[in-house]
């Protein structure tokens, strides 16, 4: 609960920022999630004791590992935000911000032939759910620096996400087709999703009706989405986000006065 205070705190700073006059924007964005293809482990059971107990403890037979190369395809996400800034001077402006940031990518695992199987396959032909990752955070920009020319405006500073929504699996079951009961599995050497993330951002805006802006920036997380422990080396390294943003702001405190 304790590390949820500060951004709390700054739900309540920007009404506070707003009441002194100062810029209040809401900015919303489509996004794409960027990650490289990564080196992952893959664990094949085939067969477990208990019928229906899907895990690796379970193996009726003893499990086979492999490494393969995962390809990652970028999806498209969103991200809404309310922003107040301050004017320093006529082109400098501080500014915080909090909302919603979603990161979203999808991506598929190479399977070569082995003594269970005697054809290279896909993960994704077992099942068209494989690969596909949504994680939801609540972001803030906490300390945003602007720099403005005319109707131009660049903007750069750091971001922390918490993580409050997550979409993803571990494993891809092999069914029986006549049963549908799980007849073996393969599971994969990740662990949970991490709570919290930390990275920069920037961004460049330009006017295009009063009170309007197009926003185009980026934005770039220094962790892995994945938890350390139980994640495979490879798997961990790769799997640092880059995002691409297009957008619209919209100064409501401008209206306001």
């Amino acid at each position: 609960m304790k590390s949820l205070l500060p951004l709390f705190a700054l739900t309540i700073l920007p009404a506070t920022l707003a009441a002194q006059k100062t810029d209040f924007k809401v900015n919303a964005s489509a996004n794409i999630s960027v990650l490289p293809a990564f080196n992952n482990q893959i664990i094949i059971v085939n067969g477990f004791i208990v019928p229906g107990a899907i895990s690796v403890a379970n193996a009726a037979n003893p499990p086979m590992t492999t490494s393969s190369t995962s390809s990652t395809k970028s999806q498209i996400g969103f991200n809404v935000e309310v922003e107040a800034g301050k004017k320093l001077s006529d082109r400098w402006k501080i500014s915080l911000s909090l909302g919603i940031n979603q990161i979203r990518f999808d991506y598929d695992t190479h399977i070569y032939q082995s003594v269970l199987y005697k054809n290279d396959f896909d993960l994704s032909e077992l099942t068209t759910k494989y690969g596909d990752s949504k994680f939801t955070y609540l972001s803030s920009r906490p300390f945003n620096v602007s720099l403005t020319f005319n109707r131009f405006a660049l903007q750069a500073g750091p971001i922390i996400s918490y993580l409050i929504g997550k979409k993803y699996s571990n494993y891809v079951l092999v069914s029986n087709t006549g049963t549908g009961e799980a007849i073996g599995a393969f599971f994969e050497s990740k662990g949970d999703i991490q709570k919290f993330l930390y990275g920069a951002h920037l961004n460049a805006r330009i006017g295009v009706a009063k009170n309007l802006e197009i926003m185009l920036g980026g934005q770039y997380f220094l962790n892995s989405l994945y938890k350390k422990e139980v994640t495979y080396k490879p798997i961990y390294d790769k799997s640092k986000a880059l995002q691409f943003q297009l957008g619209l702001s919209y100064n409501f405190a401008a209206v306001i006065r």
